[in-house]
């Protein structure tokens, strides 16, 4: 397959790393998609399709279950913002997304601190939460979690190189605990014609970390927004849709670019969508995100925002991360942390 093959994205081969015949090759297309496009298909990746089978189908198995029985490991139980969100109950840019979710992080324990301390950012590290009506779902997450962010950190330290940096300058930003995101995601079906209310299943966003590698199933509706307005990112069997998220944007200091993309569930498709997409975010002890030292050329490519590392973009990722948790999700803040809920509604912005 190649970026001619009628699709709008190019595609990456990840296995052509370990040939030392294809590896240079291999750094300038991606170097040049990652900076030309910002998202880019990946195969040779090395996830097994049975395991990624296998994890959709306990995915399957629990959007099924009756919703009594997905509320029973609602978000709204959890101050890490863990758990099952139910349709209607998570927002993008201040309007409602059509679709229901389980959000998974890695398996952590600890006590909830109050809204008051200065750290309760550091809730975003926590439990999750388990359907006992899916067992197997545990297991297959946790691996599957585990697999997609080795493939992502392989893929990031590659991207590095291929800047002509070293492949450990961003090593400050994965070392240590983990705050990356496995989702499981459920799109009903819009079967309305005229229910133009349920077409956003997803709102125009950027993504806030480093890189986000997505599996999607073959229905369709995912968008990027480019210059030239709206294009597909159509599915491709075996193939990972990869995209640059903020993080990298200021590291590089807008060589990269992290690209506004959507999620449409057009009025009248009868088909529901499923997709599983991880999200690689700096580590919760990262403090400040570092402006890397692009090779000359590169620099005077980049495009912004801004080299100055005062920029308050540049601090605190993770308190960053778990802003946009408060603003997405206000049931959950309504429930443990009052006082930002009445900032978001009043200002639409919380309250630190």
């Amino acid at each position: 397959m190649s970026a001619t093959d009628n699709l709008n994205l190019p595609i990456i081969d990840l296995s052509e790393l370990d040939n030392e015949n294809t590896r240079a090759d291999f750094y300038r297309k991606l170097r040049a998609h990652a900076r030309n496009h910002g998202f880019f298909y990946l195969v040779g990746h090395g996830i097994d399709p049975n395991e990624r089978e296998e994890m959709l189908n306990a995915a399957k198995k629990f959007f099924a279950l009756s919703q009594d029985v997905k509320d029973a490991i609602s978000m709204d139980n959890s101050p890490h913002f863990r758990g099952y969100t139910k349709t209607g109950n998570e927002r993008t840019r201040n309007k409602t997304d059509f679709r229901e979710q389980l959000d998974i992080g890695v398996e952590l324990t600890g006590e909830a601190l109050p809204e008051d301390d200065p750290h309760f950012y550091k809730n975003l590290l926590g439990p999750n939460q388990w359907p006992k009506e899916v067992p197997e779902l545990k297991e297959r997450a946790l691996a599957y979690h585990a697999k997609a962010r080795a493939v992502t950190l392989r893929l990031l330290r590659a991207l590095l190189t291929a800047l002509g940096v070293p492949e450990d300058s961003l090593d400050s930003l994965i070392t240590g605990t983990p705050i990356d995101i496995l989702k499981l995601v459920h799109y009903p079906a819009n079967r309305d014609p005229s229910d133009a209310d349920h077409e956003q299943g997803c709102g125009p966003h950027k993504d806030s970390g480093l890189l986000t590698l997505l599996w999607q199933d073959d229905v369709g509706g995912l968008q990027v927004l480019t210059e030239n307005g709206w294009i597909d990112a159509a599915p491709v069997k075996g193939a990972y849709v990869i995209n640059v998220g903020e993080t990298l944007e200021l590291a590089t200091n807008g060589y990269l670019t992290a690209d506004v993309h959507q999620v449409v569930m057009k009025p009248g498709v009868r088909q529901e969508r499923y997709s599983i997409p991880f999200f690689l975010r700096p580590t919760i002890e990262v403090d400040a995100i570092p402006l890397l030292k692009l090779p000359k050329e590169l620099q005077e490519q980049a495009r912004g925002p801004t080299s100055d590392p005062l920029n308050p973009l540049f601090r605190d990722p993770g308190r960053n991360v778990f802003k946009g948790r408060l603003r997405s999700h206000l049931n959950t803040t309504k429930k443990f942390y009052p006082k930002n809920y009445k900032a978001v509604v009043e200002t639409g912005n919380v309250a630190w």
